[in-house]
């Protein structure tokens, strides 16, 4: 099954990409309507994350 395409998500990804990398603790709050992709942007953000 090929993976779906994340399209004009480059900004939010790189934003939660730069924010996992900081050595400090924080609370990200992602909200917006149903349906729209917020649990697969964040699977995606951290698909090759071993941490």
């Amino acid at each position: 099954m090929s993976r779906p395409s994340f399209v004009n998500r480059d900004d939010e990804l790189s934003f939660l990409r730069s924010r996992f990398d900081r050595d400090t603790v924080e609370l990200l709050v992602i909200y917006g309507r149903r349906r729209l992709g917020k649990s697969a942007l964040v699977r995606e953000a951290i698909r090759d994350r071993d941490d």
